[in-house]
């Protein structure tokens, strides 16, 4: 072989490499720019699930508290605090205990509000029990305290019955 057939193909070979690394460079930053797009996206999601949860459960509680500060100004009966909580909270109802003279409501495991009241009630023409002279309002829960007051089963009606 000659020198110019040797220095031809070295030359092809060279620029072979070249063009090779070239096209391998290209793909090298594709594949960066999806590998990055694939885990941005992800923490994008995970993140922003999180800012949602975070968020509601201070729409939560901010609603919550709304109920117990409202509740100690104007509430009077069971029926007002009734008509408050669901003011707040229209899909959940809260329970009395006719009993213990409370009234219990829970807008989450974390969100619990029991009211106390001095008497109990009776409609003459219903026949339907309330309670009346709001005493205090227990806020334990929301201030943190792992458990809340527990009613007894014995005596309880539900909401339905004051409405």
């Amino acid at each position: 072989m000659n020198l110019k057939n040797i220095s031809i193909a070295l030359t092809v070979l060279v620029f072979g490499v070249i063009a090779m690394l070239f096209m391998q460079k290209g793909n090298y930053v594709n594949q960066a720019r999806e590998h990055y797009e694939m885990t941005t996206a992800k923490s994008f999601k995970g993140n922003s699930m999180v800012l949602e949860l975070v968020n509601n459960a201070i729409d939560m509680n901010k609603a919550t508290w709304a109920i117990a500060c409202e509740g100690l100004q104007t509430v009077k009966t069971s029926q007002d605090m009734a008509r408050l909580e669901a003011k707040f909270f229209p899909a959940t109802k809260g329970s009395m205990n006719i009993a213990n003279k409370t009234r219990r409501f829970e807008a989450s495991t974390a969100n619990i509000i029991v009211s106390n009241f001095a008497k109990v009630e009776e409609d003459k023409k219903t026949g339907v029990k309330s309670l009346a002279g709001l005493v205090s309002v227990d806020v334990s829960v929301l201030l943190g305290k792992v458990a809340a007051p527990v009613e007894t089963e014995e005596g309880a009606d539900e909401e339905g019955a004051e409405e």
